[in-house]
């Protein structure tokens, strides 16, 4: 380390050293002020002649290289050691000519370091006497790890901005456009270039320029990213929607993410209309539903009382005759409604049919009868004309096994108290 502060020459750090000074030349008296200043400098200092020989090292080029004096002899020796590729020494080198000769301000350069770690060193020069240079070594790793990892995450968030169709406005606190970027997906430029240095809440119509303004005082009065916010503007004569998010940045900026929904806006409307629609739907089905449950309840009234009524006169014309008591056959019977739908079967109709009653609920009750005689008189002169009928011949009952049964038809209608036919009770048995 002795070596760092000797002048060449004399092995001694005092002014008066031959290898600062031309031959015979009195050493200038400011020099061991000079010398002591150079010592104190953080930056590292190293003085190199005309001739390429290194003739001064302060301790900073030591503390920062790990090289002394004698390790740096001269310029191209040290850049053996300092860049052991020949390959890349060779560019450095070159480059290093241009510096010492003024074709450029400064370098950097990668440097194996004595320690053997690798170091990111820039080099500046700045002309002295004799010819000679003094070339100003600054330790920049830092730096440079910093300016990659800038551009690092520089190059990510463009690749998330060109990522999202968004727009991002950055602004002022007085909502002042000082840059925009938009994403490549972003389909409406809605703010371009021109308008920069424009508020923000002046590119819009009235309410949504104030609505504008309000969020950006919200973000900068809570210090926290605004509610979101949800306008329209009119482009080209079409109505476009967005959303808008304003959040804080730091220096007392703002960055206002702006989104078009104009997408979204038309699906909530097009599903609103949809849920209205449903909503008609259900009421009127309801509203069907209640109308049947009123027949059917009113249906089942008068067959009550149909029943009761035809009960009553079995019942008298049984004592006249004196043959209350005397087994009869047993009849099915089978109640429809008004469109010919069945409604109640009677446990001897599911003997006779096969069917269960729950299965035939709801079918037409001629579709129990083989041919069209059997619908003609039940739908026409029973449902509509209100009378009674028989098939005189008999009718043809299919049954759920797909045998065939004759039968005795009879149907009575079943009427309110107006007179209108509501239903028809079937009544048959085996002949």
């Amino acid at each position: 380390m002795t070596g760092n502060n000797t002048i060449p020459g004399t092995g001694r750090g005092a002014p008066g050293a031959d290898g600062l000074r031309g031959p015979r030349e009195s050493p200038h008296p400011l020099l061991g002020a000079y010398l002591s200043i150079l010592r104190e400098v953080p930056d590292g200092l190293a003085l190199v002649d005309s001739g390429g020989g290194c003739r001064y090292l302060n301790p900073a080029f030591t503390g920062i290289t790990g090289y002394t004096r004698e390790d740096v002899p001269t310029l191209s020796a040290w850049f053996e050691r300092a860049h052991p590729n020949p390959v890349y020494r060779r560019n450095v080198q070159d480059m290093g000519q241009e510096l010492l000769q003024g074709d450029r301000s400064a370098l950097v350069a990668s440097v194996v370091c004595r320690d053997g770690t690798v170091r990111d060193l820039e080099f500046r020069r700045a002309p002295v006497w004799d010819g000679c240079t003094l070339l100003v070594v600054r330790d920049v790793t830092e730096q440079i790890l910093t300016e990659e990892h800038l551009r690092q995450t520089t190059s990510e968030l463009t690749a998330v901005i060109e990522a999202f169709p968004d727009l991002f406005l950055q602004l002022n606190t007085d909502g002042t456009i000082l840059d925009f970027r938009a994403g490549r997906l972003a389909k409406v430029p809605l703010v371009s270039r021109a308008l920069l240095g424009r508020r923000v809440q002046d590119v819009f119509p009235g309410d949504v320029g104030e609505a504008l303004l309000d969020t950006l005082q919200q973000a900068v009065r809570t210090d926290a990213p605004a509610a979101p916010l949800e306008f329209s503007h009119t482009e080209a004569g079409a109505l476009r929607h967005y959303e808008a998010r304003v959040m804080p940045l730091y220096g007392m900026r703002l960055m206002a993410v702006i989104r078009e929904i104009t997408e979204r806006k038309e699906a909530e409307q097009e599903l609103h209309r949809h849920r209205e629609h449903l909503e008609d739907l259900v009421a009127e089905r309801t509203a069907e539903l209640e109308r049947a449950n009123q027949r059917l309840e009113h249906l089942l009234y008068c067959i009550e009382t149909t029943e009761r009524r035809a009960a009553e006169e079995w019942l008298d014309s049984s004592i006249e005759q004196g043959t209350l008591g005397v087994a009869e056959a047993e009849e099915a019977r089978i109640t429809a409604d008004a469109s010919g739908t069945v409604v109640i079967v009677s446990r001897a109709a599911e003997r006779l049919t096969g069917y269960a009653g729950e299965v035939l609920a709801g079918k037409p009750i001629w579709s129990l009868f083989l041919g069209d005689d059997a619908r003609e008189l039940l739908s026409e002169e029973v449902l509509g004309r209100g009378r009674s009928a028989e098939c005189v011949e008999g009718a043809v009952l299919v049954r759920n096994d797909g045998s065939r049964q004759p039968v005795c038809l009879t149907a009575d209608p079943i009427v309110d108290a107006a007179g209108t036919v509501v239903g028809m009770t079937c009544t048959f048995q085996d002949m």
